[in-house]
C-alpha cells in the first residue's frame, strides 16, 4: 500500500531534483503540467481488465497538453505513461525509467 505523504515527498524531490537534466523548453512544459503526486487506478493491459495503483506526476491544464501523463510505480520506483485510449480506458503503457527519460520518451 502506498502511503501517500511519504510517497508525494519522494516523488516530489526526484522530480525536482531530475527537472535540471531536461532541456528549457520540456523543463518549462513540465513545470506547467506538474500535480501533487496522487494515487490513481491505471489498466495495464488496453482493454482495461488489468489494473493497478500508480501515482499520476503530470495532468492536463487544458493548454499545450500531451496525449501522455506521467505516472510513477511506487514498487518498481520506476516512472512511465498513461495514455487515455478512444474506448476512455486510462493504460499505463509502461516503465521508461528516470523522469527525464520518460518525458524524452513522450
Amino acid at each position: 500500500m502506498i502511503r501517500q505523504r511519504d510517497t508525494q515527498q519522494k516523488i516530489s524531490s526526484l522530480v525536482t531534483k531530475e527537472l535540471a537534466l531536461l532541456s528549457p523548453s520540456l523543463r518549462e512544459w513540465v513545470e506547467r503540467h506538474l500535480v501533487t503526486p496522487r494515487k490513481v487506478i491505471l489498466a495495464t493491459d488496453p482493454d482495461g481488465n488489468e489494473k493497478k495503483e500508480f501515482c499520476l506526476v503530470t495532468d492536463n491544464i487544458g493548454y499545450e497538453d500531451s496525449s501522455y501523463r506521467v505516472a510513477y510505480d511506487d514498487v518498481k520506483e520506476f516512472f512511465g505513461l498513461e495514455c487515455t485510449l478512444d474506448s476512455g480506458v486510462e493504460w499505463f503503457m509502461g516503465l521508461f525509467g528516470d523522469f527525464p527519460e520518460t518525458i524524452e520518451h513522450m
